[in-house]
């Protein structure tokens, strides 16, 4: 068995145990800036590609309220939906704009529904990533004449690029047809204004 193919086989090993903060692990009480940005980068850090930045900083967190994707801090102090919305979004950065994760976050405001999104995003997440070691073994047998590694790998990253690709095109295409708030305040008011 070609070393190479080991190699493939334990990074989708690590994928299919990807962590994850359940709701329920979240404290239930309000954090500062320091204390949201060590938490989250110390449970989600698997997420950032080895020599990347941290998975969160300050700074992030600064740029992502102006942006309107984080409710304001109440008193300096963090509450579980700005850890819940900064775990998603920073998962989701390297895929979706901050204009596209505003449009996403847009119809979804307090604990409840936030949670509701982080828990399908969670189990979506949790079922994807386990089927990992499944769909390496696909794309591994497709090989099993190739010898060199490198043509190998390049080979397997084009088509889990393609596949990554459809898929991100597939979102962004259905996040263009959420309705946003102010389109539809947008529509009543012309309604009011043509009767």
């Amino acid at each position: 068995m070609p070393q190479w193919k080991d190699e493939i086989r334990e990074l989708a090993g690590r994928l299919a145990r990807a962590p994850q903060i359940g709701r329920g692990e979240i404290p239930d009480l309000e954090i500062y800036m320091d204390q949201l940005t060590t938490y989250l980068d110390k449970r989600l850090g698997f997420f950032c590609r080895e020599g990347d930045a941290p998975f969160v900083t300050k700074s992030m967190v600064n740029n992502y309220s102006k942006a309107g994707l984080l409710p304001p801090p109440e008193a300096k102090r963090y509450s579980r939906v700005h850890v819940m919305t900064l775990a998603l979004v920073c998962q989701l950065k390297r895929l979706f704009t901050i204009q596209d994760l505003g449009k996403w976050l847009a119809p979804v405001a307090g604990e409840e529904e936030t949670g509701r999104l982080y828990d399908l995003f969670l189990e979506a997440q949790g079922e994807a990533f386990a089927r990992t070691p499944e769909v390496a073994e696909g794309l591994l047998s497709a090989l099993d004449e190739e010898e060199d590694p490198g043509r190998a790998k390049a080979a397997l990253v084009a088509q889990l690029a393609v596949r990554a690709q459809r898929d991100l095109l597939l979102a962004e295409r259905i996040l263009d047809t959420i309705p946003q708030p102010e389109e539809g305040t947008k529509a009543k008011k012309k309604k009011k204004q043509g009767a």
